[in-house]
């Protein structure tokens, strides 16, 4: 985990590990997006909701994004 989780309630840390964990083991680009739209849906449901704020949302999608970003670049050199 990094800064964008430390401050986060344990059960919103529990759902990134898991959303994380799908994305890194994802096995095709396809499945590393759909995971990254998924990890998007769940921060926005949270900002919304008034879960986190609006700044702790911004870094978990950079977080996310980078995550998913990282996921692609593997999969796309055939490194998986």
């Amino acid at each position: 985990m990094n800064n964008a989780t430390n401050d986060l309630p344990e059960v919103v840390r529990r759902q990134v590990k898991k959303i994380i964990s799908d994305i890194e083991c994802a096995g095709s680009m396809i499945l590393a997006v759909k995971s990254g739209a998924r990890a998007n849906g769940f921060v926005l449901g949270l900002v919304c909701a008034g879960g986190i704020t609006a700044e702790q949302g911004e870094a978990l999608y950079e977080y996310f994004d980078h995550a998913t970003e990282n996921r692609l670049k593997v999969l796309s050199l055939g490194l998986s």
